[in-house]
């Protein structure tokens, strides 16, 4: 009895042991042929959509939609959507993943800076003035978001135009000057 128990256990974990081979083995092909990234992905919204949504928004919003132009290919836009006035203020969004790796983003929206502020929940204040192709941005900082560190600040009468971002401040500048209408 005692040998019958013996080829029973060495069946068994053998069984066992063939049983994780060929789960494992798969698994172990799978990790060899798709290599981790590493870092957080970067999800780049398609040129064709975009260009629809742009689209879309200057013949919705009460005001003259802005978009860059002229960024070279180390600017990458992930994400933009847009938000027609009714109970709520007109909001055209556009957000870029910088050279640097840092985050800018476009807001124009009817809501004044200090209501778009307390939406934001940022603590950022006026700082300063900055001329960018001859005409002057309020330079607002703070710490809290960190997607709101910087911000570049100016009116035109139908809207408040922000470029906000954790970029450093010279691409806050540089995403601001490539700003136009159609």
């Amino acid at each position: 009895m005692v040998g019958m128990a013996k080829s029973r256990l060495r069946t068994t974990v053998r069984d066992m042991l063939l049983s994780l081979a060929v789960i494992g083995v798969p698994i172990a092909v799978v990790f060899a042929i798709e290599p981790s990234k590493a870092g957080t992905p970067v999800h780049v919204i398609d040129p064709a959509s975009f260009q629809g949504n742009l689209d879309a928004a200057r013949s919705a919003e009460p005001f003259s939609v802005l978009s860059p132009a002229g960024l070279d290919a180390a600017w990458r836009p992930t994400s933009e959507n847009y938000r027609v006035a009714g109970s709520t203020a007109a909001d055209w969004h556009i957000g870029y993943l910088a050279p640097s790796g840092g985050f800018v983003e476009l807001e124009q929206t009817t809501e004044a800076i200090g209501g778009f502020l307390n939406d934001q929940h940022s603590n950022a204040t006026q700082t300063g003035t900055v001329q960018l192709g001859g005409t002057a941005w309020q330079h607002y900082t703070g710490t809290a978001p960190p997607a709101l560190k910087n911000l570049l600040v100016r009116t035109d009468g139908k809207s408040t135009i922000i470029v906000a971002g954790s970029a450093p401040m010279s691409e806050l500048e540089k995403f601001a000057e490539s700003l136009k209408t159609p």
